[in-house]
């Protein structure tokens, strides 16, 4: 798996509108000010809100403003157990490249001046800081940080098993042809839940039936959900020439690509379930062989040899409910 990217708004930059959506989004916001902090832990889900102390005393992040390379040694030799908060005032890329060859990545963050900066923090050394606190000033600049949070941060792919196999007769189906080749391994999180996505390969897979098609997924039935950017979900109904939504590789990487055309004809169609520790979910899929699903170790099993007991990769959000493709705390139960 990828190493997971934290990214987290500035509260002390932002207003308050921009705070309360990224809160509702799931991006949680570090207050530096001791005023701001404890209003946002008042109206704000707390468990949202990360607080900030300078050195030597101890917050959740602890403050460390690096004037000379002199401020490195203090850090490591004072700050061994902290997690970091690192504030260049001039030089930024060097001194994190030293502090990341030092002590790793694992539990240095930094402030970020802008989503240009944060992009340059994140891929200090090839492997960046752990995460990066960003002044984000309005609603357009949150979107931004999602979509950088979407290319950062790898989905946790989990195994699910695979419970039922079942042939449900003809019924509408969509082809997702982007405007980007697909890797191996990559492929869209499809599913009749927006809860429990299962990873449809592209059909980029050498077959004795058809030529690979390195743009297209077989995205299954109308009626299925994807993912889109910005923390949505379309209707494959919905998707059309134009449409944004996210490819995602076996590892959990995401990246956006368009959509430069969306076929929808009457196929043969297979319900296939799945469920890990509790949840389950399913998707509908053309019943075709080369329509493949991903296995934990990175190898496809077509639909036309899935059968129960098998393990695909799923991707089980925390949120369930969904309003107008956004996720939202409340009560859904969907079969």
């Amino acid at each position: 798996m990828l190493p997971s990217k934290e990214l987290m708004l500035l509260a002390d930059s932002s207003p308050d509108s921009v705070i309360e959506r990224a809160v509702r989004i799931g991006i949680k916001v570090v207050a530096i000010d001791r005023e701001t902090y404890a209003r946002l832990r008042e109206s704000l889900d707390p468990s949202m809100v990360i607080s900030v102390s300078e050195w030597p005393s101890r917050g959740e992040l602890t403050l460390f403003r690096i004037k000379g390379p002199e401020d490195i040694d203090t850090m490591r030799r004072d700050l061994q157990d902290s997690k970091i908060l690192i504030d260049s005032e001039s030089w930024r890329i060097i001194p994190l490249e030293n502090i990341l060859a030092a002590i790793g990545n694992e539990r240095v963050y930094a402030i970020a001046n802008s989503l240009e900066d944060a992009r340059s923090l994140l891929g200090v050394l090839e492997v960046g800081v752990k995460g990066v606190v960003v002044p984000i000033k309005d609603l357009s600049q949150l979107e931004a940080l999602v979509r950088l949070s979407e290319e950062t941060t790898p989905l946790p792919l989990r195994p699910a098993r695979v419970t039922e196999v079942k042939q449900i007769g003809l019924g509408a189906r969509v082809c997702v042809d982007t405007t980007s080749m697909l890797s191996k391994g990559e492929g869209l999180l499809v599913g009749g839940s927006a809860s429990f996505l299962l990873l449809v390969h592209s059909e980029n897979i050498e077959s004795p039936f058809t030529a690979p098609r390195e743009f297209r997924v077989n995205a299954g039935a109308v009626s299925n959900y994807t993912l889109a950017p910005g923390g949505r979900t379309l209707y494959l109904s919905e998707v059309r020439s134009g449409s944004e939504v996210l490819a995602v590789s076996r590892e959990g990487r995401r990246r956006v690509v368009s959509v430069g055309r969306a076929k929808i004809e009457r196929r043969p169609l297979v319900l296939v379930r799945a469920s890990n520790d509790g949840e389950e979910g399913w998707a509908i899929l053309q019943l075709a062989e080369t329509i493949p699903l991903v296995s934990p170790d990175g190898s496809t099993i077509a639909v036309t040899e899935l059968k129960s007991g098998d393990s695909v990769l799923a991707y089980i959000s925390p949120k369930k409910a969904r309003h107008f493709g956004m996720a939202v705390e409340e009560f859904i139960e969907e079969r």
